[in-house]
């Protein structure tokens, strides 16, 4: 994603996060939202998920398909604007090799996803409604690895703290005056080295 993209998602978000704050009082509603999904990370990286001696066999570039909950709290500020917080929580990643000499090594990676949306509903007059959206995420990564072999352990982790940037694409259905559906596709950028594309579906409440 280039840094000028980068750039403008972060400034929808964070004109969305000041309008939130200057405008709640005039929310035409709060609501909590479910969702229930597919996560696809990707991670190309040439250093963090290795150990000092390990071996090449691991590979620099993979990928993990997992169940991914999500759960959001947001409120509708009128003319088709929205926030959301959100957490999102990845399956780990996981990569491993073992020799025909027994040697073993391990790589992996925890991820989870706190994040700030702006969304706009794009009203066509019926019960389905799409919607485009930008999100700024603070994730939480710990990137680990290991080596094992004729009885010596070697292990390294590293934890971090990054923000990024990420796209929003959905359509609601309404239910009830209460109740949507949701199904979506999210791109986050999570690190410079590590992206999730994600595709899930959910139920929405409104107060």
């Amino acid at each position: 994603m280039s840094k000028k993209t980068q750039s403008t998602l972060l400034a929808i978000t964070a004109a969305a996060a000041l309008s939130f704050s200057a405008a709640a009082g005039a929310a035409t509603g709060a609501y909590i939202q479910g969702d229930i999904g597919l996560g696809h990370l990707k991670v190309d990286d040439n250093t963090k998920l290795r150990v000092s001696n390990v071996g090449s066999k691991i590979k620099d570039s993979y990928k993990e398909s997992g169940f991914m909950p999500r759960l959001s709290a947001g409120y509708e500020l009128g003319n088709g604007l929205r926030v959301a917080v959100d957490f999102t929580h990845y399956k780990d990643m996981k990569e491993s090799y073992t020799s025909a000499a027994g040697v073993n090594q391990t790589a992996g990676v925890k991820a989870n996803s706190l994040g700030l949306s702006a969304i706009y509903d794009i009203d066509l007059g019926g019960d389905f409604t799409p919607y485009v959206g930008g999100r700024l995420g603070v994730n939480k990564l710990k990137y680990s690895a290991g080596y094992a072999a004729a009885g010596e352990r070697f292990s390294s982790s590293q934890s971090k703290t990054k923000t990024g940037v990420g796209l929003l694409l959905g359509v609601n259905y309404k239910l009830s005056e209460e109740m949507a559906l949701d199904a979506g596709y999210r791109y986050n950028h999570m690190d410079k080295d590590i992206n999730a594309h994600e595709f899930s579906v959910g139920l929405r409440y409104y107060f």
